[in-house]
């Protein structure tokens, strides 16, 4: 997938679904890195900020984000647009405080963005989690998932409770060939009828109208129940009592109601920031437990900031074989097994411990653990590769470790765990002599720690 920038501005204007009030948005082009900027042009000083998954303040129907002095409400169908179009920077003015509702769903931003153009910015980024991760809602058995993958999916089931509304699944996958709009974009918000009233009577759906959504008859309504529904859509329908859910107008697709709800899901997402790269599946989506998975995302990713994460359905850069073409070290004293990661100024690579190793049948016997000092050497083996990448034929010199400073123990490495080891140079090579900072993690804590000088030499 592509990252995109808006070409040009774009301008829109319709009423809030919840508010009624009218609503002129602009979107133009962010600055590179500055996210999702919305700005309130109606209040004083015409503020702004970038909201994210921790600004949720409400999830009543809509999503609302709030920086503690104002709020933006329904930005889901929005962000989804963006996000999809490949969009990860934009500003957002408004002039009041709820995004237009349209025609209910993506379609209208969807097809203005197109208007406006795009220019590629080159491959978007994913966002990568180290591990997969769950959360869940025990008051309506909700739940939601994210567990990693190269191939990104995004997919929501139903309640049974639903199967009024047609299909109770839906998918959409990051790499498919079919269009967002047409598949997932076009699909409108839509509300039972049984909930309808009730829902104005709490002061929401105030801009509903029969072209802002669907409605879906899910029971035999009364004489007075469908003159309460003329009166907030402002059309005239036609008593029945007949039983049989059916639309009130035409749906788009068989799964139109499931595809909304994913249509909800990923603009709700979108408020990480970036794609994540993992498969995302939910049971009973709703805004409550797709921003409480988008919260948990953030704060995974937060917990392992500069931590090396290692994906193993990735090609190493170098397996054990490759490995063994620069370094001298053999088995059973080679103690690494990939390397996943190397610029020129660091390398990351990756140690499997398994009980099956010597050193744990004295080490200690009944609590295996890893040396410290083994730890240190297969860190060494790791910045001994990234020092030899400073010479054209690596596989003709040795590194010789001088010193290690500021070693520090953190956590015990069992049997089982994976050692994670990233080094970076702490300065430039002079007359052969590299510095480099070296930590070791297991998951996102670490194991050890230490600065490493070792000495380039000619393998005589």
């Amino acid at each position: 997938m592509t990252q995109n920038q808006l070409q040009k501005p774009l301008t829109l204007s319709g009423h809030g679904i919840h508010s009624g009030q009218p609503c002129k948005l602009t979107i133009s082009p962010g600055e590179v890195g500055s996210g999702y900027v919305f700005q309130r042009l109606d209040l004083e000083g015409q503020p702004d900020f970038s909201p994210s998954a921790k600004d949720v303040v409400a999830t009543d129907r809509r999503t609302r984000l709030s920086n503690g002095t104002f709020t933006i409400d329904t930005t889901e169908h929005l962000l989804a647009a963006l996000i999809t179009s490949g969009i990860l920077d934009a500003h957002v003015a408004m002039d009041a405080s709820e995004v237009p509702i349209l025609d209910g769903s993506a379609k209208p931003w969807i097809e203005a963005i197109e208007d406006a153009g795009l220019q590629a910015m080159g491959d978007m980024p994913m966002l990568k989690l180290p591990h997969a991760i769950r959360v869940e809602d025990e008051t309506t058995g909700a739940w939601a998932e994210a567990v990693p993958s190269r191939q990104p999916t995004v997919q929501c089931t139903l309640s049974d409770n639903l199967a009024c509304v047609g299909p109770l699944h839906a998918q959409w996958k990051w790499s498919s060939d079919t269009s967002f709009i047409s598949s997932i974009g076009q699909a409108r918000t839509f509300t039972m009828s049984s909930q309808l009233i009730k829902l104005a009577e709490r002061g929401l759906l105030q801009g509903a109208n029969k072209d802002a959504g669907v409605v879906i008859i899910d029971k035999s309504l009364n004489a007075s129940s469908w003159s309460q529904l003329n009166d907030l859509f402002h059309v005239t329908c036609e008593h029945s009592e007949a039983l049989g859910a059916h639309p009130l107008t035409p749906l788009r697709m068989d799964n139109e109601p499931s595809a909304h709800k994913l249509l909800d899901m990923i603009g709700d997402l979108a408020l990480v920031g970036q794609p994540v790269s993992a498969d995302i599946r939910t049971f009973r989506p709703g805004h409550h437990i797709n921003t409480k998975l988008a919260l948990k995302i953030m704060d995974t990713v937060k917990a392992f900031k500069n931590i090396p994460i290692y994906d193993i359905t990735e090609e190493p850069l170098m397996d054990v074989t490759a490995i063994q073409n620069i370094i001298p070290h053999r088995p059973p004293f080679l103690l690494i097994d990939r390397i996943i990661k190397q610029s020129a100024l660091e390398i990351v690579g990756i140690k499997a411990v398994t009980i099956n190793e010597q050193f744990f049948q004295g080490h200690f016997p009944g609590t295996p653990v890893m040396p410290g000092v083994l730890q240190l050497e297969a860190m060494a083996q790791v910045g001994g590769i990234l020092a030899l990448s400073t010479v054209p034929d690596p596989e003709n010199y040795l590194t010789y470790f001088l010193k290690m400073d500021k070693v520090k123990f953190r956590n015990k490495v069992t049997p089982g765990d994976t050692l994670i080891f990233h080094l970076v140079f702490e300065g430039p090579v002079r007359r052969g002599i590299v510095v480099m900072h070296g930590k070791a993690y297991v998951g996102n804590k670490i194991a050890c720690e230490g600065i490493f000088t070792a000495m380039i030499t000619k393998d005589k």
